[in-house]
């Protein structure tokens, strides 16, 4: 049995709401802070700090725009960088990390290919090719400042083990960020599902002044603000936040994804529920509208979310209720993109 193979087995085995809760928060790791200041220049790490170019090498590397560089001296010297590990392969929850990733990268806007750089490196280089990354790329549309890597597989291997990502087989890779400061030494690990609020701001204490002004303005009695999902609001809405949100709309247009708009006016419930169950196996099986909707959207694949049949009603009522509120919001005359048009 090959490794997507047994990827595909062993990521079924999980439950959605069970995935998400691990992965919500990461506990950080590598967190070292260099006895030198930062730099206010491009430098080197400091002599003192574990995480020396020796350590990182500098290896040859393949960017998906074709240029080829030194690890460390091409994408890490003297910079903030925010690196994951994917392939373009996969089944289950990469296209969800790669999706986030963007919803990211947007947030930090002008600041990334300026202050931050995002690395997606790939786990499995002898399929992702610079032209495999490249349409993966532009799929989700990464920009400046966010380069996707892959190398020779031995180089590759050494580089994601410097950076703590030590898995033995495809399923098993770690779904963090990595966040380090060249110039500082600092390094450590946070979630790519972390709340976006959170995951910019964690990026952004990278920059040591940033850090340092929002600690001085931060008043010492100012309570932490829970900007956590509500459980109790529409059945299916953290369903649809965690796992629909990042790729699709409802109502406001294609994006990564279709727009999921009066989906189940547009297919029938039973494809429906099948391709929200098993959406590997409707790939395997060549299903007509699946491999259009496969071919309409740059081939990313449709994650096997591990639903259950109940998972699934909950869901589609959710997108239905929705796209009924957007239709009375059009009617009024009040729809504007990006408006949250679901139950208060």
């Amino acid at each position: 049995m090959t490794s997507r193979k047994r990827a595909t087995l062993s990521h079924a085995k999980l439950r959605w709401r069970g995935l998400v809760h691990r992965l919500g928060r990461a506990l950080p790791i590598l967190a070292i802070l260099a006895l030198m200041a930062a730099s206010q220049t491009a430098a080197a790490a400091p002599q003192n700090s574990r995480f020396s170019p020796k350590y990182f090498t500098d290896v040859m590397v393949t960017t998906h725009e074709g240029k080829t560089v030194p690890f460390y001296e091409g994408l890490l010297k003297g910079k903030k960088v925010v690196i994951n590990f994917i392939y373009t392969n996969c089944n289950d929850i990469c296209p969800l990390q790669t999706a986030r990733m963007a919803q990211l990268r947007q947030r930090l806007g002008d600041l990334v290919g300026r202050d931050f750089f995002i690395y997606s490196i790939t786990m499995d280089p002898e399929h992702d090719t610079p032209e495999v990354l490249n349409a993966y790329a532009d799929a989700f549309g990464a920009g400046g400042g966010w380069l996707f890597i892959t190398g020779n597989p031995g180089d590759i291997e050494k580089i994601r083990w410097r950076l703590g990502e030590r898995s033995r087989e495809l399923f098993e890779h770690r779904n963090d960020l990595v966040l380090g400061n060249d110039e500082t030494g600092e390094w450590s690990r946070s979630s790519v599902f972390e709340e976006y609020d959170v995951a910019v701001e964690e990026i952004r204490q990278l920059d040591p002044v940033y850090f340092q002004t929002k600690r001085t303005a931060l008043p010492a009695n100012q309570a932490p603000t829970d900007k956590g999902l509500r459980l109790d609001r529409q059945a299916g809405e953290a369903l649809y936040m965690r796992g629909c949100a990042i790729c699709h709309s409802i109502g406001d247009g294609n994006a990564i994804g279709p727009d999921l708009k009066d989906l189940t006016k547009r297919r029938e419930r039973a494809w429906l529920s099948r391709f929200l169950l098993h959406p590997v196996e409707m790939r395997e099986q060549k299903d007509p509208i699946t491999m259009e909707l496969l071919a309409q959207y740059n081939n990313i694949k449709m994650p096997n979310l591990s639903l259950t049949p109940d998972d699934v009603t909950d869901l589609l009522q959710y997108i239905e209720v929705r796209s009924q509120a957007h239709d009375r919001k059009e009617i009024d005359g009040k729809a504007g993109p990006g408006a949250h048009d679901g139950p208060g």
